[in-house]
């Protein structure tokens, strides 16, 4: 499963992910993410799910997989909106409690 090989011709590096090669160019990656982190993690959570469901197929277990990160990415972004208006709202109360102690004059 970390069948990893160099194609610098286009910059990118190849895995082995469930069965399936993935060639994963560097210039499409995230910032401060390298591709070997990123599929370290996927290997990791296929794992997880291989070793407590071990009668899955690897496309069982790929599916599974992305449904769990996508579950996670949107509560991540639900917090965040979350914490966004909170924090917006509170700059609004901060803002008000300021004026009233010491008004601003026009």
């Amino acid at each position: 499963m970390n069948n990893v090989r160099e194609d610098n011709a286009f910059d990118a590096t190849v895995f082995e992910v469930l069965g399936q090669k993935i060639k994963l160019k560097r210039n499409e990656m995230l910032d401060g993410i390298e591709p070997s982190d990123i599929v370290g993690f996927v290997q990791s959570e296929s794992l997880k799910i291989m070793n407590s469901s071990p009668s899955l197929s690897q496309s069982q277990v790929a599916v599974l997989v992305a449904l769990k990160l996508a579950g996670e990415k949107l509560a991540l972004e639900k917090e965040y909106r979350e914490n966004i208006n909170l924090l917006q709202t509170t700059a609004v109360d901060a803002l008000q409690y300021i004026e009233e102690v010491s008004p601003t004059t026009r």
